[in-house]
C-alpha cells in the first residue's frame, strides 16, 4: 500500500480533500506545515529540498485540541514527522492515529 500511495502524484489530491479526510477520520481540525530541510531519525543525515523534493517536506499538525493524539505522536515519533509528500504525511498519521485509538491513552 506504501508503494501505491508513493506513486500517487500530489497534484491529484489536494489539500483541502486531504484535510477534509483527516477531520471526517479523526473529528479533529489539521493543517500541513512546510520546512526546507528535514533530519530523519535522531542521527539521520539532515536532508535538504533541493537535494529530494523542491516543495520541501510536510508534516500534519493540529489547529487546537484534538483530544491528546498530536502530544503522543510528537511523543512517539519526535524524529519521524517530517515527509516528502503530504499525502505520505497522510498515511503514516493515520497508521499511528489508528495506533493511538486503540490505546488506553486515547480512552
Amino acid at each position: 500500500m506504501a508503494k501505491i500511495i508513493d506513486e500517487l502524484p500530489d497534484q491529484k489530491v489536494g489539500n483541502k480533500e486531504l484535510i477534509t479526510l483527516l477531520f471526517n477520520l479523526t473529528g479533529s481540525h489539521y493543517t500541513f506545515e512546510n520546512a526546507p530541510s528535514m533530519q530523519w531519525g535522531k542521527n539521520g543525515k539532515i536532508k535538504e529540498a533541493s537535494d529530494v523534493n523542491p516543495k520541501g517536506f510536510f508534516r500534519i499538525v493540529p489547529e487546537g485540541n484534538d483530544g491528546g493524539f498530536y502530544e503522543w505522536y510528537r511523543s512517539n515519533r519526535k524524529d519521524y514527522q517530517f515527509f516528502k509528500s503530504r499525502s505520505k504525511a497522510v498515511l503514516h498519521f493515520i497508521f499511528y492515529w489508528t495506533k493511538w485509538r486503540n490505546t488506553s491513552e486515547a480512552k
